[in-house]
């Protein structure tokens, strides 16, 4: 798309949303870059450089650079599209053509993401550099020739944990030649997921050093508060920070754009998916290449199949849905046509919020937020790559958050991004991993290096289980199975349910953790635009059949959570009799019925009972005790109970904003007398 006509796109939607009461929009200026000469590289990589447009570096490539090269470990900290992977490709492909046997390991979030790069690195079209991924998906006749051949490596965490750090008797050469581990994307890496992760990273130092290796990190993130203190969180190294960004920006208009009122009295406003997919058909029928981001998976099935309605036969060709839970032939389809032009919209969870190359895009549509003031940025930096001018848009759902960051544009426009975290001190995360790494090699007291404080508290926990037993001064693993293939990364499950067709054939995934939720008898499932509705679900084989109907409906299901208070660890008292407590839980969800919801005009058609297994999670967690409620109070007991339903969703709603971690790793439950304290509990 030319830039006169996307300036021209920019231009009547920002118009547009100006007449529209209540809508904010802002501009942000562009960013000239600081280039920065090319170091002295063996001459095939700089001529490679060259022919890929890039005879000059921006000067954080080149600040990375050196530090790699004088031993550091890097964190880069700068925007989307500011060309963060050649800080850590430069160094590790001047290290394999200047001796092949000195080793890389570039790790992705996700497998797509590796597949990506992979194309990326063969198109440097180095003789000396010889590129592999190493997945779940890599035929098991070829592993060993990669783990032989390969001096770069490129995987996942589930992959290193699983397939390589527990077989690292295999991997020896590679370990003792290993000299940099790359951790791209390192922003997600944040809360439970992220908090794995640097176990895993860890158990990697640990078992490089037992072969000799002693490699270094370069970590790669987009903005978030403290890259420097989540780089060191993850690996246990000091880190040197580089986050002086010398890529340049091209114009960003942005629209903050609130729904409708369709009720004045009640504040009711116009659904977020219905107002997104109205932004998004929009924007695409004016040819203006646009990606719609959406909350859940569901959500962008619907805002996909409200909008293809809108945009008839032939602008629906154009569009299509994207999440996990596809296969992955269909995703690198999808990819392939976003790529080539083919495709002018998409419709995506966050799973296209990483860096995968769809190409060049115009705009983009959060449709709610999507749980940290750093996604909204790192959604945003989709579009408008290099000096083009983009359009970003945020449509606000209906609870609080979404509506506080509508009234309060500042706060995001204002790069007030928050804090990663992660911990070395939860024993449900910890325990695991140690007896992982007990498994690979036995555990002595040395290893607080790598595990941190905890290590001994949950070492000696994992004794009393018996899962581990001390011979000779140091703990070994007593199972006869890998301990790594009972962690799960990214769930409380690492199991998948397959969805089939009556005639067996695949539809799609979901883990095992959602399906009694989602793939439940009577449910509707969404999958690229079709709707089917499940027949039955099998947990015990981990299969769904669902067939295939109109898509005249959606389905809601009522899922009810218990919480048992298990332990208390630590109280305090707060204002007027509260006290807020921490400590061990056991959460029960049960889905006793689902809602039937007509797509047309979003009526509740139905309701369904379900008899199905509750999922059960043994977990930390705080609770609020508050005073009982007054005598002269009683009889306003319902409203009590939705206050604190509102203080439950309040809390859950702005814990993002000051710990970032995602929406779906808290849960919550409120209730005017909790079984077990007997009091108003949060």
């Amino acid at each position: 798309m030319t830039e006169t006509r996307v300036q021209s796109s920019l231009s009547t939607m920002s118009r547009q949303a100006v007449e529209s009461l209540g809508d904010t929009v802002a501009s942000l200026p562009p960013r000239e870059a600081t280039l920065v000469k090319m170091p002295d590289l063996e001459p095939e990589l700089s001529e490679a450089l060259r022919k890929m447009g890039a005879s000059r570096l921006y000067s954080h490539q080149l600040e990375a650079y050196e530090r790699v090269r004088a031993g550091e470990n890097v964190v880069v900290a700068t925007a989307t599209a500011s060309g963060k992977s050649l800080c850590y490709k430069i160094p590790a492909f001047q290290n394999a053509l200047g001796r092949a046997s000195r080793r890389a390991v570039f790790l992705y979030p996700t497998k797509a993401l590796a597949q990506d790069q992979l194309g990326k690195i063969k198109a440097f079209g180095l003789r000396g550099v010889h590129p592999a991924t190493y997945d779940g998906d890599t035929p098991r006749a070829l592993r060993a020739d990669i783990r032989r051949k390969a001096n770069v490596l490129l995987t996942n965490p589930d992959m290193l944990n699983i397939g390589i750090l527990p077989n690292h008797e295999a991997w020896a050469d590679f370990l003792r030649n290993l000299e940099i581990v790359a951790v791209d994307e390192a922003h997600v890496l944040r809360g439970v997921f992220g908090s794995h992760v640097a176990a895993v990273l860890r158990r990697l130092r640990r078992v490089a050093r037992l072969h000799g290796g002693d490699p270094r990190f370069v970590l790669t993130s987009a903005t978030i508060a403290n890259p420097q203190e989540l780089a060191e969180s993850l690996t246990g190294l000091p880190f040197a920070l580089v986050d002086n960004d010398g890529a340049s920006t091209g114009e960003r208009r942005v629209v903050f754009r609130n729904p409708p009122l369709l009720d004045k009295e009640k504040g009711e406003r116009r659904s977020l998916l219905t107002e997104g997919a109205l932004v998004f058909s929009n924007l695409v029928s004016q040819g203006v290449r646009t990606i719609a981001f959406a909350r859940t998976r569901k959500a962008a099935e619907l805002i996909y199949r409200y909008a293809a309605n809108r945009l008839g036969v032939e602008g629906a060709r154009r569009i299509s849905p994207y999440r996990a839970g596809y296969t992955p032939r269909e995703r690198r389809e999808i990819e392939g046509r976003l790529f080539r032009g083919d495709l002018l919209g998409v419709v995506s969870t966050n799973a296209l919020e990483l860096g995968v190359d769809v190409g060049a895009l115009d705009a983009v549509v959060c449709c709610g937020y999507p749980g940290s003031v750093a996604s909204v940025w790192q959604q945003w930096g989709r579009a408008g790559r290099g000096k083009d001018p983009a359009l970003a848009v945020y449509i606000p759902g209906r609870d609080s958050l979404d509506q506080f960051l509508f009234e309060n544009p500042p706060r995001v426009l204002g790069r007030r991004v928050e804090a990663a975290r992660v911990t070395m001190e939860n024993p449900y995360i910890l325990g695991p991993h140690l007896l992982a790494a007990a498994h690979e090699a036995p555990l002595d007291a040395d290893d607080e290096e790598y595990f941190g404080p905890a290590y001994r508290s949950v070492a000696k926990a994992m004794m009393e289980a018996r899962a581990l037993a001390s011979s000779g001064g140091r703990l070994v693993y007593v199972g006869g199975d890998n301990p790594a293939r009972n962690i799960s990364l990214r769930s409380a499950s690492s199991e998948t349910v397959l969805i089939a067709d009556g005639e067996g054939e695949l539809i799609g995934t979901a883990e095992s953790t959602r399906a009694p939720s989602e793939l439940h008898p009577g449910a509707t499932y969404l999958h690229r635009g079709t709707a089917y509705e499940v027949e039955s679900l099998d947990l015990q084989s981990h299969r769904a059949v669902a067939r295939r109907v109109p898509n005249r409906y959606y389905t809601r299901p009522r899922v009810e959570t218990d919480v048992e208070i298990l332990e208390e660890v630590e109280a305090r008292d707060l204002a007027n009799g509260a006290m807020l407590h921490w400590g061990r839980v056991r959460t029960t969800d049960s889905v006793t019925y689902f809602k039937k919801v007509r797509v047309a005009d979003d009526k509740e058609v139905g309701v369904y009972p379900l008899d199905l297994p509750d999922v059960m999670l043994e977990t930390q967690a705080f609770w609020i005790m508050l005073p009982p409620l007054p005598r002269e109070a009683r009889p306003s007991f319902e409203s009590f109970g939705g206050a604190l339903h509102a203080a439950e969703h309040g809390i859950i709603g702005l814990l993002p904003l000051f710990a970032m971690c995602d929406r779906a790793d808290i849960g919550g439950l409120s209730t005017p007398v909790h079984r077990q304290s007997r009091l108003p509990t949060v």
